[in-house]
This record gives C-alpha cells, structure tokens and sequence, in this order.
C-alpha cells in the first residue's frame, strides 16, 4: 500500500530543518562518468592510429578497450540518477511521511527542461550551419519533444546529429515521470519491483537478440536498459537501511574491480548479440562497484581547490554532456588523423565544452534551480 497522504506540521518541520543532502563524492564520480562518454567519441579504435604515435600495441589494446567501455559511461549515469533520487524519496517519506508526486515532477521539469528545450532549439536551427552534415529530421524532433527520443533511435535508427547524446536522457525522464509513482504505490516492496524491473530487463534483451536485433534497437530501448536503475535503487534502499563503511582497501578494490568491468566490456563485449546478454548485466555490477567504492569517501582536504573543482564539473555535467558531442563534430575530431592535430582538436572540445556548460548552467540552468528549490521538501544539492 502507498504512504499515508497527509504531511504533519511537526513532520514538515523535520524535513525543513533536516540536513542538506548532498554527496560531493559522487558528483566526483559523475564526472567521470561524463569522461568515459566524452573518449569514447574521440578515441580512435583503429591501431594503426597509436602505431603512428609510436604506442605499443599492448597499451593501444587496453586504451582502444578502455576508451570502447567508456561508451558504458551512461549506465553509470543512470545507476546513479537511480541512487540519488531514490535515496531523495526514501528521505522525503521518511521526514514528511509521503512522497509529493506533482511537487517532484516540478523539480525534474526545473532542472532537466531548460537545457534539454534550449539544446534541441537551438541545435535544430543553427547545428546545421556549424557542423558538417548535420541532419535532425522533424519525426526525431517531434519525438524529443514528448519524451520520447530513444524510442525514435530504436524505430529508425540514429540521425547524424549533435543532439544524439540526448537519448539516454529521455530514458532518464522515462525513469522521473514513473519512478515516485511506483515509490507512492509499492513503498514497502520496492525491492520487489526493483527486481521485477531487472527480470523485464533481462527478458526484453533475450526477446530482441532472438529476433536479431541490430544496433542501436538494444542499446536505446527504455525496456532492455533498466538494470542500472534497479540495481541504483536497490542500492539506495540497503545504504538507507544499513550504512556502507567499507574501507580503504576495499574502496579501492572496488573501484580498480568497477573500471577493469567495464573495460573489459568495451574490450570483449557487445551491445548486441549473445554476448550482449552477459554485456550488460556486467556492466550495471561494474557501475554499482564504482558507486561502492566512491559512496562516503573522504575527499582530501589538502587538495581542497582540486576536490572543489572536480566537484563543480560533476554538478555541471549535465551540460558537459548535452553539450560535448557539438564541439566534438565542430572541430572535427574524427576527422584528424594524426596524433598531434588530433589530440589538438580533442582539447579544443573539451575546453569549449566546459566552458560553455560553464556558461550555460549559470545563465541558463541556475535560475531554475532557485526555482526548484522552493517545490523541495529534502534540501539537495542539483541532481
């Protein structure tokens, strides 16, 4: 049954005067999430590539693989989009007795519409004079606008567009509008439905490799892609049952266990086919090791600058991502064959990506996350 529907005034107090909750260690984490999205654009998968560079060919295979896994980078996003929001809620009903539905669909509209609206405005009109080829036809647009993005890739394929990455985040605000109300309904078997949703998972892939599916009607399809929203939710309810402590040691074990997972899935695993049925569920243990091994790390206080910067990439990197891929067909960065102009052009796009998701999370974004901050009944940091 869902949680009682009326919010008590001592209740509301709690929650008003609860803590901030907000966990610098994986906006660390989310950023390099964004980095392993952002090289495995700008890597090149080609040997002869390194050869030139006069890289051996044994570290050439273990960057190409790495670089391959990075594409994996948005499980890791949405594992932890899973983990936060789900912790936000337990929290939510746990200070104010239940969770407000329409009040959490105002804060996502707040922090993910802005950019992803400007982004698709502004890139169906003027990408196509900045970069080369640049097609974004008005069915995928339509299908954007209602949410819908990843499911128009699995219908009809990728468009050549800047605006590609936003993909998996129509699967994220799948995952929003859906989330609160299963939370509201199921409250005391979430773990069952986290479950179930790992058993549609697992059976849609199954169904779509015996029809041969080809790329990207897996990798796109919302159904086929819950495992790291299950296991984030998953993860969110035991640490609000029971605090994780781990240690150093096994901190780093599993960060050097998470990071090899998904190296080796970018080496010998696929996105389709068989071995796209062990792939996945690899990936989403190896994005859960990862969040372990960050969750309630001390970062140094003798690199504060450094630690504070990272942190602040990682809150931004909702831009960075939206972003990065314009600036990577804007210097053309596959384009270039040799190393120098190659590496060249991949710091341009960084550069340019940051600065612009600088720019726009302060003029564009940081206005409605004031906004969003009054519809909240837990205090947190941008998620």
């Amino acid at each position: 049954m869902g949680a009682p529907e009326v919010t008590s005034t001592a209740s509301a107090i709690r929650a008003e005067d609860a803590p901030r909750y907000y966990r610098p260690e994986l906006d660390v984490l989310r950023l390099f999430a964004f980095f392993m999205v952002f090289l495995s654009h700008v890597v090149p998968g080609d040997e002869t590539f390194f050869a030139r560079a006069h890289i051996a060919p044994e570290v050439a295979d273990v960057i190409i693989a790495a670089s391959a896994g990075g594409a994996f980078g948005v499980d890791l996003f949405f594992a932890l989009s899973s983990f936060l929001i789900t912790s936000l809620l337990l929290r939510e009903r746990q200070l104010c007795g239940n969770i407000d539905v329409p009040r959490f669909y105002v804060r996502r509209i707040l922090r993910i519409w802005p950019l992803y609206f400007a982004f698709l405005v502004s890139a169906s009109v003027l990408a196509k004079y900045v970069v080369a080829d640049e097609s974004f036809p008005l069915k995928y647009l339509v299908s954007f606008v209602l949410l819908s993005g990843n499911w128009a890739f699995v219908v009809w394929g990728y468009p050549h567009s800047v605006s590609t990455p936003l993909w998996s985040v129509s699967i994220e605000e799948q995952f929003y509008l859906s989330w609160p109300l299963l939370m509201r309904r199921w409250a005391h078997h979430l773990a069952i439905v986290a479950f179930a949703l790992l058993a549609v998972s697992f059976l849609t892939r199954l169904l779509l490799v015996l029809h041969g599916a080809i790329h990207p009607q897996i990798w796109c399809n919302t159904l086929a892609r819950l495992d790291p929203i299950a296991c984030g939710a998953l993860l969110a309810l035991r640490t609000e049952r029971v605090g994780l402590a781990p240690s150093r040691s096994l901190r780093v074990a599993l960060l050097l266990f998470g990071f090899a997972v998904l190296t080796a899935a970018g080496r010998y695993g696929d996105v389709v086919g068989k071995i796209a049925l062990l792939t996945y569920p690899a990936v989403t243990i190896g994005c859960i090791a990862l969040i372990l091994g960050t969750l309630g790390f001390q970062l140094s206080t003798r690199r504060r600058g450094l630690v504070r910067a990272l942190a602040y990439l990682g809150r931004i990197s909702y831009g960075l991502y939206v972003y990065h891929l314009l600036f990577i067909e804007t210097f053309a960065v596959p384009l270039a064959h040799s190393p120098i102009a190659r590496l060249t052009r991949t710091a341009a796009a960084l550069l340019s990506t940051i600065a612009v998701a600088i720019l726009s999370y302060h003029l564009l974004e940081a206005p409605f996350l004031r906004t969003k901050e009054k519809f909240a009944h837990v205090r947190s940091r941008p998620v």
